[in-house]
C-alpha cells in the first residue's frame, strides 16, 4: 500500500497551487520537491511556509523509518534561496526575522524522528544545500548538471539558513572557509571526496543506490560504518583555529582590499561561533546576513546577478533565426590570441586547425595551449586522459590544406586592415560558401574589412580578451551586411564555450576599448603632467581595479595599445588625442612587460617603478586621489554614455556587464553606469563641467548626460 498526500495546498485565482508532494510506501517516505510555473526549485517564503507545516505534520509521524527529500525538476534539485525576496529586504530587522524564520524551519528537518537523506541529482546551491545540509544524509549523482556550493558571497552576503555553522561540521573549517569565500560550485565525486555527500553514484544507478543506502543505515552495524566516513577534525583545527582564520582573512584582504564586505565577515562569523550553543550561532549568523543584505554592495551585485542571467538568455536575434551547427573550424593567427582560441575551440571537443606562418610559431602556440589545460589540470578540473583527448582535436598547418570543410574561420592576426583584407580573400578563395569568418580585431570597423568580400553576410567580428581562457567577455559586431544566422551563430558558439556574448555595434573601438583606452591614456597624461606612476596605480586599486592603468599599459604591451590608441583618435578626433608620452616611450622600446621595461621594470614576477620614466614627464604636479579618481573614471562614464547614446549596446546593463567582464571593472560598485548613478546627475555632470574648464574639451560632458540633467534621471531607469 502507499498514498500521495499534498503539502501544504495554495488556491491562486481559482488553481491549485503546492510545490509538495509525499508519498509514502512500506515506511520509506518521499517529499517531492516541483514548484509549479517554474523550471527550478526554489525557497521563497511561500515554499518554506509550505515546508514547515509538512514538517510539523511529519513529526508525530509513526509510518516513516526515512524520508528522502526529491525533486522533480530535470537537473535541478533546488537552486537556493528566491533572490528577488533577499532584493527586497530593505531593513535590518526585519531581514533578521525573516532569515532566522527560515533557520527554524530548516533546523526541523533535524527533530524528525526518522533518517533523513538529501537525494541531489541537479543544481543545489545555497538555500538549497543548506536543507540538504540539515538531512542527515546526502546522495549526489555524477550528473553533469549536479554542482554543489554556498555562493552567496559572489551577491554580497553569506549563507544564512545555517549553512556556516552546518558546513563546517561536517567537513571542517578550513575547507569550509575555501568554499563559501570562494563562492565555489563542485560536482558530485569532488563533493564525495570532500565528505560533503556520502555517497555519489552515475544517474542510471541512482535508483539501486537509494534502496541499498536506506537498508544501510536501517541496520545499526553498516550505519556505523558510513558515519565513521564522515569528517575527522584535525589536529589544526582543534588547537589552532586562529591561524586558519588569520590565513584566510590575509587571503581575502589581499584579493578583495576590504571591498566585499561578506567575505570578511565569514570570517568573522566563524571565529565568533566556534565555541557557541548551535542556537547562539544560529542567530549570529542571522545577524550577519541581515547587516549584509541591505548594504549598497548586496544590493549591486543582485543587480549585476539579473544582468547576467537576463545576458545569458538573450538571443540578440528573431526566435526563429536558428544557429548553424559549428564542428570544424579554423584559427587564423599563433599569437597569444589565436592560441588562447585554439585552446577555447578544443576545450568545447570542436576540431580546430591553425595556420600560422612557420613552425617555429606553431611550436610556441603548441607551448601556449598546453600551458593553459596544465593550468587547469593543476586545479584537479581536468584528467590528463581528456586533455590527451582535447589536444587531439587540434591540427597545425602554414597552407589553406584542409580549409574546404571548415564551418567557422576566426582571423587573429596582426591588428592592420590591409593585412587582415589580404587573409579574407585567401579565406574566402577556398572555404565553403556557408563557412562563416569571424574577425578577432580590437578595433576596426567590421563594416570596412569586409567592403572586398564575396559574402559579407559570413562576415563578422568576434572580439575575445586576453587571456583569452580566463576572461569571460566576448563582443559580437555585425557589419552592415552581417545575416541574422550568422549573429545566432558566433553568440551560441561563444556561449557553449562559457563565455558571455555581448551583441555591439560597429564603431571603432567598439566598446570596452573605446571606453578603456580613454582611461589608460589620461593617466598617462597624469603622468606627463607630474603624477606619481604607483600612487596613481595605487589610487585606481583601491577604487577597486584589478591592476592600476600602468600596470595594465605595461602588461597589454604599449605598442598595443599605442596601435588601437590611433585609431580611436582617428575617429574621434581631439577628444582621444593620444598622450605623447606613449609614442616617446615606444621609440625608447620601452613595451611593458614583454620588454621587461614600460611603466615599471619587470624581473620574472617582480616589478619596480622605471627610473628611466621620470625625464619623460612634462611636469612636476602632484595629484590627490580624489582627483585621479575623477579624471580616470569619469572620463570612462563621459565615454560610455556617448556609447549608450549612440546605441553601440543595448542599455546601461549590458554596458555595465561588459566593462565588469573585459575589464574588471569593480562588481562591488554594480558597474560603470550603476557608479555613476550612485555619484547623482547634478554631482556627475558639475565634477565633468569642472574638469573641461581646467583641461578641455574631452570632459565636456556627453548630450546624453545634458539632457539627464535637464530631465532629472539616471542611466538605470526605474
Amino acid at each position: 500500500m502507499y498514498r500521495w498526500r499534498s503539502g501544504c495546498i495554495f488556491y491562486f485565482g481559482g488553481k491549485l497551487m503546492s510545490s509538495f508532494n509525499l508519498k509514502i510506501e512500506k515506511k520509506i517516505a518521499t517529499l517531492m520537491f516541483d514548484m509549479p510555473d517554474s523550471d527550478a526549485n526554489i525557497l521563497s517564503i511561500k515554499v518554506m511556509l509550505e515546508l514547515e507545516v509538512i514538517l510539523d505534520e511529519l513529526r508525530t509521524s509513526k509510518e516513516i523509518d526515512v524520508l528522502l527529500f526529491k525533486s522533480a525538476k530535470d537537473g535541478i534539485f533546488i537552486a537556493g534561496a528566491d533572490i528577488s525576496e533577499i532584493e527586497a529586504l530593505k531593513d535590518e530587522q526585519v531581514s533578521y526575522e525573516v532569515v532566522r524564520k527560515g533557520q527554524i524551519i530548516l533546523s526541523k528537518i533535524r527533530l524528525l524522528p526518522f533518517y533523513t537523506i538529501a537525494i541531489i541529482d541537479g543544481v543545489c546551491l545555497g538555500g538549497g544545500f543548506e536543507l540538504a545540509l540539515k538531512c542527515d544524509y546526502r546522495i549526489a549523482t555524477e550528473n553533469d548538471k549536479t554542482k554543489i556550493g554556498l555562493p552567496e558571497v559572489n551577491l554580497g552576503v553569506l549563507p544564512g539558513f545555517g549553512g556556516t555553522q552546518s558546513l563546517k561540521h561536517l567537513i571542517g573549517k578550513q575547507k569550509s572557509l575555501e568554499l563559501i569565500l570562494g563562492s565555489k560550485l563542485i560536482n558530485g565525486k569532488k563533493a564525495q571526496k570532500l565528505k560533503m555527500v556520502d555517497e555519489c553514484v552515475p544517474v542510471g544507478y541512482l535508483d539501486f543506490k537509494i534502496n541499498s543506502f536506506i537498508k544501510a543505515i536501517l541496520d545499526d552495524t553498516q550505519r556505523a560504518k558510513i558515519d565513521a566516513k564522515r569528517y575527522k577534525i584535525n589536529l589544526l583545527e582543534r588547537f589552532a583555529p586562529k591561524l586558519i582564520y588569520y590565513f584566510a582573512s590575509k587571503q581575502v584582504i589581499k584579493k578583495t582590499k576590504g571591498n566585499y564586505p561578506s567575505a570578511l565577515e565569514v570570517i568573522k562569523l566563524f571565529k565568533d561561533t566556534d565555541k557557541l550553543p548551535i542556537n547562539e550561532a544560529l542567530s549570529l549568523e542571522a545577524y550577519a546576513f541581515s547587516r549584509l543584505c541591505i548594504s549598497d554592495v548586496s544590493k549591486n551585485l543582485i543587480s549585476l546577478f539579473y544582468a547576467s542571467e537576463k545576458l545569458k538568455h538573450d538571443k540578440f536575434v528573431p526566435s526563429d533565426i536558428k544557429a548553424l551547427k559549428i564542428n570544424n573550424t579554423s584559427v587564423i593567427g599563433s599569437g597569444t590570441m589565436g592560441s588562447g582560441i585554439v585552446w577555447l575551440l578544443s576545450n568545447i571537443d570542436k576540431t580546430v586547425r591553425m595556420k600560422a606562418r612557420t613552425y617555429d610559431s606553431i611550436a610556441s602556440s603548441f607551448k601556449h595551449i598546453s600551458s593553459a589545460y596544465k593550468a587547469i589540470l593543476s586545479r584537479n578540473r581536468i584528467s590528463k586522459r581528456e586533455i590527451e583527448l582535447k589536444m587531439g582535436h587540434i591540427s597545425y598547418t602554414d597552407s589553406y590544406n584542409g580549409f574546404n570543410n571548415i564551418d567557422l574561420v576566426i582571423e587573429a592576426v596582426v591588428e592592420n586592415s590591409d593585412t587582415k583584407k589580404a587573409v579574407y580573400k585567401d579565406l574566402e578563395a577556398v572555404v565553403k560558401d556557408e563557412c562563416i569568418i569571424a574577425s578577432n580585431t580590437s578595433s576596426l570597423s567590421i563594416s570596412i574589412l569586409s567592403q572586398d568580400m564575396k559574402k559579407p553576410e559570413r562576415f563578422i567580428g568576434m572580439h575575445f580578451f586576453d587571456p583569452v581562457p580566463r576572461m569571460p567577455l566576448v563582443e559580437i559586431i555585425p557589419g552592415e551586411k552581417t545575416s541574422e544566422e550568422t549573429i545566432a551563430t558566433v553568440v551560441k558558439l561563444a556561449r557553449d564555450a562559457g563565455k558571455t556574448a555581448i551583441l555591439v555595434a560597429d564603431c571603432a573601438g567598439f566598446l570596452v576599448n573605446r571606453i578603456l583606452l580613454p582611461y589608460i591614456n589620461e593617466s598617462a597624461k597624469l603622468f606627463e603632467e607630474g603624477g606619481n606612476i604607483q600612487e596613481i596605480d595605487k589610487a585606481i586599486e583601491e577604487f577597486g581595479m584589478p591592476m592600476g592603468p600602468f600596470t595594465l599599459a605595461d602588461e597589454v604591451g604599449l605598442d598595443v595599445g599605442l596601435n588601437v590608441s590611433k585609431v580611436l583618435e582617428n575617429a574621434y578626433g581631439e577628444r582621444m588625442a593620444v598622450a605623447k608620452i606613449l609614442q616617446k616611450m615606444i621609440d625608447k622600446k620601452l613595451l611593458g612587460k614583454k620588454s621587461k621595461r614600460g611603466f615599471y621594470i619587470h624581473e620574472g614576477k617582480q616589478k619596480v617603478l622605471n627610473p628611466e620614466m621620470k625625464s619623460l614627464q612634462l611636469h612636476n604636479k602632484e595629484f590627490n586621489k580624489d582627483e585621479i579618481i575623477d579624471r580616470t573614471i569619469l572620463l570612462m562614464v563621459n565615454e560610455a554614455s556617448r556609447a549608450l547614446e549612440e546605441n553601440i549596446v543595448k542599455n546601461a546593463s549590458q554596458l555595465d556587464m561588459a566593462m565588469i567582464m573585459g575589464t574588471g571593472f569593480p562588481a562591488f560598485r554594480g558597474g560603470l553606469l550603476k557608479y555613476a548613478d550612485f555619484l547623482g546627475i547634478n554631482k556627475l555632470y558639475l565634477s565633468l563641467i569642472n574638469l573641461e574648464e581646467k583641461y578641455g574639451k574631452r570632459f565636456e560632458p556627453s548630450n546624453l548626460i545634458k539632457k539627464m540633467l535637464h530631465n532629472n534621471e539616471t542611466f538605470y531607469k526605474g
